[in-house]
């Protein structure tokens, strides 16, 4: 059995000359950010759920950073958040830098897409506000009210998409493949421009998470849209897409592609920030949750509120993802993500 270390023991086996070569390591760490200013990257176009949140996120993160740092947020959209993610892969690990991607390209890296040159695992992972409800959104327009309707629509509905490895393709393509009658439209570079054009009646619906329509509530309020199916029970009589449409079969599969509801919106840095700035913006990020005006600007932008997850929880997370993604579970993803 091994010994319990007790903290008496452990101070003597460490002695004053110990504790004195700790002390200045983490001053050094708590006085890093004094001064400094730090890059928020989002992956997404202004305008969006991820950009409205990210914003939030990185406004009041910083108040609970010692030495409270300036902060910079910058946009680098492309590739449903991989061409964010490839970048602070590649960025130093001074700890300067952090990101919100998206919701889903640490999928990317977990199935080893085309042009994605991060493993997920190695990332930093400093917080999420919390896990999220995915929903189909269709036009009132079209006439569909409900599932049922849509499963016997005599049109084809379209949905607009953003990286065909992401939910908003690959869910609309996996009810496409159980005979539903719908088209995927690609070619979106952000959540933003997907809205636009369903208000325009470019495209008939988008399967989202929920808080992309942080800033377009209208679009609910005046019913120029309607939820048809979610990824949780948390909307009263909407089908929820696991236990009422998707066969025991392709369950596997589907909870790989629906992982990103778990995490929601992860905060990251680059991979290998020293340790003791690691922990400084994790115990910043868990602070910034439980404020009281953090939590009043999240809930304006729908983020989650209540229930954030830390970051070594994250970092556990992609692990087991990453784990569970066998060989024929990604040759399944692979096929979707092709689908046509």
């Amino acid at each position: 059995m091994r010994a319990r270390l007790s903290r008496r023991s452990f101070l003597s086996g460490i002695g004053i000359g110990g504790l004195a070569a700790l002390r200045p390591s983490r001053a050094a760490a708590a006085d890093f950010y004094q001064g400094k200013t730090l890059t928020m990257i989002v992956g997404f176009a202004p305008g969006g759920g991820v950009d409205s949140q990210a914003r939030i996120i990185a406004r009041h993160l910083v108040r609970f950073i010692p030495g409270q740092p300036a902060i910079v947020v910058q946009n680098m959209e492309g590739a449903a958040g991989a061409v964010a993610a490839n970048y602070i892969n590649r960025v130093g690990p001074e700890g300067l830098v952090v990101s919100t991607p998206g919701r889903s390209w640490f999928l990317d890296g977990v199935i080893k897409g085309a042009s994605i040159g991060f493993d997920p695992t190695k990332f930093t992972y400093i917080g999420s506000a919390g896990g999220s409800n995915s929903v189909l959104y269709l036009r009132t327009a079209t006439g569909i009210a409900s599932l049922d309707d849509l499963k016997s629509a005599r049109r084809t509905v379209t949905c607009g998409s953003l990286a065909s490895t992401t939910p908003t393709a690959m869910v609309p393509q996996m009810l496409a493949a159980l005979g539903m009658p719908v088209k995927v439209v690609l070619g979106y570079v952000s959540t933003a421009r997907v809205l636009v054009a369903l208000e325009q009646g470019e495209v008939d619906g988008m399967f989202t998470v929920a808080d992309s329509f942080a800033r377009r509530q209208d679009l609910i309020a005046n019913r120029v849209i309607a939820p048809i199916l979610q990824s949780k029970p948390a909307l009263p009589g909407v089908p929820v897409l696991r236990d009422d449409v998707i066969p025991a079969s392709q369950r596997g599969l589907l909870d790989l592609v629906m992982c990103t509801d778990s995490f929601g919106l992860p905060l990251v840095a680059p991979p290998g920030i020293p340790v003791e700035r690691r922990e400084i913006l994790r115990k910043a990020f868990v602070a910034m949750t439980a404020d009281k005006d953090y939590q009043a600007d999240g809930a304006k932008a729908d983020l989650p509120v209540g229930a954030p997850i830390e970051g070594a929880e994250l970092a556990a997370m992609i692990d087991a993802i990453a784990a569970s993604a066998t060989p024929e579970i990604v040759a399944a993803y692979r096929r979707l993500a092709s689908a046509k």
